[in-house]
């Protein structure tokens, strides 16, 4: 039963520290036992000047562009890293896979000459014993 309680209590002060939520809180983001604070953002001020006179439809515009823009860089990124990856590991397995049918290629053929070699024989030796 006392580690019932035990848990219980750190599961409440997990929601309690989870639960603050002041000012300076406001952007920090719960990570289980710890508070991981956000860095803070200090636009350009001409930046900031330029995004205060932009009305919405402006702003709406420049949300997608910057999806777009972001959204093709990281789309190029992971394709070519899914690209070498790929590339790693299908070689691999297609390089075994190749190998594997050489190996029993070169048994079906080392067989059926076997097989052929023995047929000759059996058959002269036939022909010289009627």
């Amino acid at each position: 039963m006392d580690k019932e309680h035990e848990l219980a209590g750190k599961v409440d002060a997990l929601l309690g520290k989870a639960g603050r939520s002041d000012a300076a809180d406001a952007r920090n983001v719960p990570v289980l036992t710890e508070l991981v604070e956000a860095p803070d953002w200090n636009p350009d001020p001409y930046l900031a000047e330029t995004l205060q006179q932009l009305n919405d439809s402006d702003i709406d515009a420049l949300s997608h562009e910057i999806f777009a823009r972001v959204f093709d860089r990281i789309d190029a990124r992971l394709a070519g890293k899914l690209e070498s990856q790929l590339n790693e590991r299908l070689s691999a397995q297609v390089n075994a896979a190749v190998m594997q049918v050489l190996g029993d290629m070169r048994q079906d053929i080392a067989n059926e000459v076997g097989d052929a070699v023995n047929a000759v024989l059996a058959d002269l030796l036939r022909n010289k014993n009627p």
